[in-house]
């Protein structure tokens, strides 16, 4: 008489060896998306050309067009949604870089419990105390600025206005009815 067969300890079912390639593909999704790279992955691309803080003046001057900070925070709502729409547009983007020296200023208070002396210094003098705040500035005084985002059309309506009040550069020339 044969001998039984052998016990096998534990399952006698067998996994799929596919089954630990996805198990490995979804943690190293989940790393990335932790780690903040799959928030970059899906962000809409930034149109506008941005200068440095400490070179706005030398670019004013360089360019005889005002400077438009624009302020915010990276949790502020609002923010994100003048970047959806106005900022990741090539046709707001190509009015806002013709017409202005555009000069992104971002709070970083909450974030590190400070923001440096630069921005702090800017906020002040720009009377910010809400976000986003874009503030139209020709040779050191403030032109205009406006708080909150009411809608792209609106906001490049009231920059046009604020450059031509100035007294500098060229103007946005850009029909306001079409990006969406």
């Amino acid at each position: 008489m044969p001998a039984p067969p052998a016990e096998r300890a534990g399952s006698t079912r067998r996994d799929p060896w596919w089954l630990g390639g996805i198990a490995i593909v979804l943690l190293a999704a989940r790393l990335l998306v932790a780690h903040g790279g799959g928030e970059q992955a899906g962000a809409l691309p930034d149109r506008v050309h941005w200068v440095p803080a400490a070179d706005a003046a030398a670019a004013e001057a360089a360019t005889g067009k005002p400077i438009l900070y624009e302020f915010s925070a990276e949790w502020c709502g609002p923010c994100r949604q003048m970047q959806r729409e106005m900022f990741a547009s090539e046709q707001w983007a190509r009015g806002i870089d013709r017409s202005v020296v555009p000069v992104r200023i971002v709070d970083r208070s909450r974030e590190d419990g400070h923001n440096t002396p630069l921005v702090d210094s800017l906020q002040r003098v720009c009377q910010v105390t809400a976000f986003p705040t874009l503030a139209l500035v020709a040779d050191g005084h403030i032109v205009d600025r406006q708080e909150g985002y009411g809608g792209a059309s609106p906001t490049m309506q009231w920059l046009g206005s604020a450059v031509m009040r100035s007294g500098k550069g060229p103007g946005i020339h850009i029909k306001l009815n079409t990006p969406r």
